[in-house]
């Protein structure tokens, strides 16, 4: 799913199909697609032009958002070849200072590396000062 820029979104606003299609950069099957199958509602029924409230369709993008949304555990990590979380190999795990300064107290950031123990892809995860072991 491609990142739209809900910011550019006027919640109190109404929008037409073909201002959400310039809007978001998306075609208008998507439009049509999201209206029909995927819950977006419109402000009225069987009504041209179809209008939808602004608040609406930031309420649907960011559930949309929040379905692929993966969340990752103590020592998990993701795999891009798999596409979901999943543990480093035993032995083939390591943390590695990336040289970076983060946060307000600008510690060092670290991240671990390892290998997926489904596919043996190499994964990282990024880590901070309190997370390191």
């Amino acid at each position: 799913m491609a990142k739209h820029n809900i910011r550019l979104i006027k919640s109190k606003r109404s929008y037409s199909m073909t201002q959400i299609v310039s809007l978001l950069k998306i075609d208008r099957k998507t439009c049509r697609c999201w209206l029909k199958k995927e819950g977006l509602r419109p402000i009225e029924q069987n009504v041209n032009p179809i209008l939808v409230i602004g608040a609406d369709l930031i309420d649907f993008l960011n559930k949309k958002r929040a379905k692929r949304r993966i969340g990752l555990n103590e020592g998990q990590f993701f795999c891009f070849k798999c596409h979901k979380s999943v543990r480093a190999k035993a032995g083939s795990e390591e943390t590695i200072k990336t040289g970076k300064k983060i946060g307000k107290s600008n510690s060092d950031q670290y991240k671990k590396v390892g290998n997926c123990e489904v596919c043996n892809t190499r994964v990282n995860r990024f880590i901070g000062v309190s997370q390191q072991d």
